[in-house]
């Protein structure tokens, strides 16, 4: 899955929870992204220990561009 993909993917989980009918939809699309960062945000503290460098690289990179297109969503 390409991040951007992925990024839509988060984005589409949490709108499913959140209930936007009481909220502005400005103010609703920023909490959808917030909450799909903190998902990444979590996913890149993991600890990694004993994970090969080139693995780690990787998946560091491929996390950050998920963030990226979170953030232009």
């Amino acid at each position: 899955m390409t991040p951007k993909e992925y990024a839509n993917e988060l984005y589409s989980k949490f709108d499913n929870l959140l209930n936007k009918d009481f909220i502005h939809p400005i103010v609703y699309d920023n909490q959808l992204k917030k909450c799909a960062l903190i998902a990444v945000d979590e996913i890149l503290d993991d600890d990694m220990y004993g994970m090969e460098e080139e693995y780690f690289e990787k998946r560091i990179e491929y996390w950050e561009e998920v963030r990226q297109e979170i953030e232009k969503l």
